[in-house]
């Protein structure tokens, strides 16, 4: 008994040498990584940064301490936001939730419309819901939190600036995964600018044709990276839609651990819409030989895929994702996407697309 509890302990001895050597090391690396980016891509941002050795760097995560800074240089501002513009933004959101909460302003006023307000800027009353639901784990973003007001004001701002579209649920998570990394402003510039990718503002706007679209890119890719799978899932009628919009929304800051999501946002920011797809169906060959049991019928498939494991190491699903090509016979995402989004809009138009041998898409008017 003495003999196994000191085999027990000299095993327990080699496990914490052997996580300490890890972490030293992983330590040294971003150490070393921080280094390189502040002094050698920072400095030459436009040069460096499609660099081979930037990319693949890049793909191994970025440090915490400068990834708020890759970040906004990789969104980029190309609709020109400014802080001032943020301000006027929180300043009528803030005077929109003042109403909201006087109780004259729970009663309608007689004769109009209760059926839902076209202009969606009201949506700013649905903020105070979801602010508190944000990253419960961390205790910031509840009422009383250091950054409960900050990101109330930034989705009201958003609310504002974009009345078309409004607050949407899950935006809260894609704005706290900003305000952790960044200052408040800097976060708003980054959030609208990421909103307003073609992938993101056709979800958020509830585009039917264009999310359409999407869904059937994402079924291309998947049934030419996981096939078998892919069979799987049509026969327990598995779609993309269970699972894939509630990930899309929160670009899987709500879906994985806050560290994993770091990681995905690292390259997302940096590759849009076509990374996204690539790392859903990475998640997928991760839990690939799971989602194949006999087990798995549609209610646990549908579970698992909304509920995903805590437990999810970053280098693994990275691996995995490694091994997913974004092409279909020769066709890379952006022709693949753009191909089902032309089938599509044709078709509500009442053309007739077609693909003809060489890949073109060819119209013909449909009487």
């Amino acid at each position: 008994m003495v003999a196994q509890a000191k085999k027990r302990e000299v095993k327990e001895t080699k496990l914490r040498r052997r996580l300490l050597q890890r972490q030293m090391k992983q330590e040294d690396f971003l150490t070393q990584a921080t280094k390189f980016w502040n002094e050698d891509v920072l400095t030459n941002w436009e040069t460096m940064k499609n660099s081979r050795k930037v990319r693949e760097l890049w793909w191994q995560g970025l440090p915490p301490s400068i990834r708020g800074k890759i970040w906004k240089l990789a969104i980029g501002n190309d609709l020109n936001i400014t802080p001032e513009l943020y301000e006027i933004c929180v300043q009528r959101a803030q005077e929109r939730l003042q109403v909201a909460s006087e109780p004259s302003a729970e009663c309608p006023v007689e004769g109009a419309s209760t059926d839902g307000p076209t202009n969606r800027e009201d949506s700013v009353e649905l903020i105070r819901l979801d602010v508190s639901r944000t990253f419960p784990h961390l205790c910031i973003f509840q009422k009383g939190g250091p950054y409960h007001n900050l990101l109330q004001n930034m989705l009201g701002a958003y609310a504002c600036y974009r009345p078309d579209v409004g607050y949407v649920q899950g935006m809260s998570f894609l704005a706290a995964m900003l305000l952790l990394n960044m200052d408040v402003a800097e976060a708003f510039i980054c959030f609208a600018n990421l909103l307003n990718r073609p992938c993101h503002r056709a979800f958020f706007r509830v585009d039917d044709l264009t999310m359409k679209a999407y869904f059937a890119t994402y079924e291309e890719l998947f049934e030419e990276n996981l096939p078998k799978l892919f069979r799987h899932f049509r026969k327990l009628n598995v779609s993309p839609d269970i699972y894939l919009i509630d990930w899309l929304y929160t670009s899987f800051s709500k879906s994985l651990p806050l560290d994993v999501a770091c990681r995905v946002w690292d390259v997302f920011c940096r590759d849009g819409d076509e990374f996204f797809f690539r790392i859903a169906l990475g998640l997928l060959r991760l839990y690939e030989e799971k989602l194949l049991n006999s087990e798995m019928d549609f209610i646990h498939t549908a579970q698992f895929l909304t509920k995903l494991p805590e437990d999810i190491m970053p280098e693994p699903l990275f691996k995995s994702t490694e091994y997913i090509k974004m092409s279909v016979e020769k066709r890379r995402y952006p022709q693949v996407n753009r191909r089902h989004l032309l089938v599509r809009k044709c078709s509500h138009l009442g053309f007739i697309a077609f693909e003809n041998s060489a890949s073109k898409i060819s119209v013909r008017v449909f009487f």
